[in-house]
């Protein structure tokens, strides 16, 4: 097997330049996790053979399995029937793969760490098992160091994503994929290292407060004999120059592994400013023996400040803001879950493009790749655990659900992005057990493994009227609710968030989902007296934007909604649904589920959001027409907006204050019908063919 030597010293950053932003957004793709000083990673993509049921005799190493599917990881079980519907395969399945291990591993340490598995994972080396892991969305971590034969070893991992009462989720409106759906790799190591053991974490966890910086790791030795090593744990700016450092000597016995505090300061501290300036430095700790580095480790810091204020709204770093947000699963059409770096790059471009400063990452624990994509890109984070829906209160709900926040903390908590953990969403009313004792214990335990940031959890409106108890434990309100599309009228938005706000105290709310479905292929013009639940098969896209043109409304004047998250940026599989025009497809999405389309509404957000000048005709996938007499509506954030139609000049309008222009009795002609609309140098069209009458 090749080992690769990866070294990730300070910040490497690639460009990616959009066809449509026309301009280069800097990414860091590189995951902040360890650099190679004595560790060696090497990434298990290849070579797995995989089965879709159940066989126990798959841990022996002599086991025939060459009549398996030969597959790569990231892999799903369903990776060929996508998306799943109703009745997707939830159960069993194996994956093995084998290892050659060199006779200089006997002298190191030997891990190996999945950075997911859905949703309980069995491990096993050369028929030993290594542990069992309950929870399809945390990295988790084995050492094998002593289960190794020198040669041929065989890894084997059975994967189940039934649903357990034990294992959170219970409930919750998407599918859950089964399967090795991120990566899984391999470590060699010495003797003494950053604990890779820790809950699945990097082994180093910062708390910073102004220009004051805490760096707790976890130094941990090998079984063989009692050891010295040397702790360095420096802070470098983003040009790599040191700016802070600390030393210390720590004794360990044989298989122990100590904490180690290193208390350092910044001077004049560079903030990380969110989208305007997301300024990174790096945390590194070096491990000596002998004085030779024999483990490192790099770790992201942002320094910056963070509260809400009911009368001002998100504060960071002093300067109020509302936070322009959206949410997104983990989801692609066509792989599911198991999505690589570069789709997660998309996915952050098309964020970035709309103009969003927030991201609600829902509903369970993300790749820590688009964390730290997160955190070179400025977003304030929601993070959070996926105990959704449904609430259990038996001694075995509880250890799951505090074993998934706390994994989700230690993994994530030096990511700067992340401003919030939350705790639940949509919690029923109609849970036979008690959630109120669930979530305080979950609220102790966030603010005993991170006291610095704030704890929140979505309730739906059954549960916002239902469950006041639950609501007051939030130290954020938040909402979610979809007025014009489940509940009453789109501009009823506004009352709705003016009553719970004052019901809890006038103590400020965020609106974590809003919004309505769409089909790209579905067009309706006039809405005229539509309220209420929009019909299941029916997903006219111009409805989807009207509905958030006018939730947006009622949103944007309140001061006191510190942010909205548009529920959702993409389309995603939701294996239950039945509605718009794709089985087992949720279609809120702002852009289509392979990411190919932007829906209209998405270019409102961009108008409102996106300071870059743009302009854009909505409804232009609506053709064939069948009346001749239409309205043309336009978005751009430009003051104002000349139209033409086959020519024809229907003059020059401004827009509203959320920039929608709309011309009123436009004529179309029988046949194609060239719509055009500029302003200064920029110019956008498209063309609507009018349907001869039968």
């Amino acid at each position: 097997m090749a080992i690769v030597v990866v070294l990730m010293l300070g910040m490497g950053a690639f460009a990616i330049e959009t066809d449509i932003m026309k301009k280069t957004i800097l990414l860091l793709a590189s995951i902040w996790t360890a650099h190679a000083a004595g560790r060696q990673v090497t990434r298990l993509d290849d070579g797995w053979k995989f089965f879709r049921g159940d066989d126990a005799a798959a841990i022996a190493n002599a086991f025939d399995d060459s009549a398996w599917k030969t597959v790569r990881v990231p892999h799903t079980f369903d990776n060929d029937q996508d998306p799943p519907e109703a009745r997707y395969y939830r159960g069993p399945g194996w994956y093995r793969r084998h290892i050659n291990a060199p006779a200089n591993w006997k002298r190191q340490r030997v891990f190996v760490r999945f950075e997911a598995a859905s949703l309980v994972a069995d491990v096993y080396l050369n028929g030993q098992r290594l542990g069992e892991h309950k929870g399809g969305f945390q990295a988790f971590c084995f050492e094998l160091t002593g289960g190794l034969r020198d040669g041929d070893n065989l890894l084997a991992v059975r994967v189940d994503n039934t649903r357990r009462e034990d294992v959170i989720p219970l409930g919750g409106d998407f599918t859950v994929f089964g399967g090795l759906y991120r990566p899984v790799s391999i470590l060699v190591t010495a003797p003494v290292v950053v604990t890779l053991l820790d809950s699945g974490s990097f082994g180093v966890f910062i708390r910073q407060h102004g220009s004051a910086v805490e760096v707790t790791s976890g130094i941990s030795a090998g079984a063989a004999a009692a050891t010295r090593a040397e702790v360095s744990t420096t802070i470098y700016d983003a040009r790599h120059v040191r700016v802070a450092a600390d030393r210390q000597t720590v004794q360990l016995a044989a298989g122990e592994t100590k904490p180690v505090r290193a208390q350092l300061a910044v001077a004049n501290p560079h903030l990380w400013n969110g989208v305007a300036d997301p300024y990174l430095y790096t945390v590194t700790v070096d491990v000596r023996e002998n004085g030779a580095v024999v483990d490192s480790v790099d770790q992201p810091l942002g320094i910056r400040e963070f509260h809400v204020d009911p009368a001002r709204g998100a504060v960071l770093n002093g300067k109020p803001q509302q936070i322009r947000g959206v949410c997104r699963h983990q989801d692609w059409a066509g792989t599911g879950w198991a999505i690589d770096e570069a789709q997660q790059d998309t996915d952050m471009l098309l964020i970035r493009e709309i103009g969003a400063t927030g991201i609600r990452l829902a509903h369970y624990q993300h790749n820590s790749y688009f964390y730290s994509l997160s955190d070179r890109n400025g977003m304030l984070v929601w993070a959070e655990i996926p105990l959704v829906n449904d609430v259990r209160g038996t001694p075995e709900f509880l250890a799951n659900v505090r074993q998934q926040l706390t994994e989700l903390i230690r993994q994530n908590m030096n990511h700067p992005s992340i401003v919030m953990w939350s705790l639940y969403n949509e919690i029923s009313p109609r849970n036979a057990d008690n959630a109120v004792p669930v979530v305080e214990n979950l609220k102790a335990l966030a603010k005993q493994e991170d006291p610095d940031r704030l704890t929140t959890g979505a309730l739906a409106i059954d549960g916002i009227e239902n469950l006041p108890a639950v609501g007051r434990l939030n130290e954020i309100l938040a909402l979610n609710v979809y007025p014009g599309w489940y509940i009453e009228t789109a501009k009823d938005m506004g009352k709705i968030l003016d009553r719970w706000n004052e019901f809890y105290g006038s103590k400020g709310i965020i609106l974590s989902e809003y919004g309505g479905g769409a089909s790209i292929n579905q067009h309706q013009q006039d809405f005229a007296g539509r309220t209420g639940r929009a019909p299941s098969a029916w997903h006219p896209e111009e409805y989807q934007s009207l509905v958030h043109e006018e939730n947006y409304a009622e949103i944007a004047v309140r001061p006191f909604v510190y942010g909205s998250f548009v529920w959702n940026m993409f389309d995603f599989a939701s294996a239950g649904r039945r509605e718009g025009d794709t089985p087992g497809v949720n279609d809120k999405g702002l852009v289509t589920r392979d990411r190919k389309v932007k829906k209209d509404a998405f270019y409102f957000y961009k108008a409102n959001w996106n300071p870059q000048p743009m302009v854009y005709v909505a409804s232009r996938r609506d053709t064939p027409r069948t009346e001749a007499v239409t309205p043309v509506k336009v978005y751009s954030n430009l003051q104002r907006v000349t139209l033409t139609v086959n020519g024809k000049s229907y003059g020059e309008k401004s827009g509203n204050e959320f920039h929608v222009f709309v011309w009123d009795g436009v004529q179309l002609q029988p046949g194609q019908n060239r719509i055009e609309v500029r302003s200064g140098g920029l110019r956008d069209e498209c063309v609507w063919v009018l349907a001869a009458k039968q």
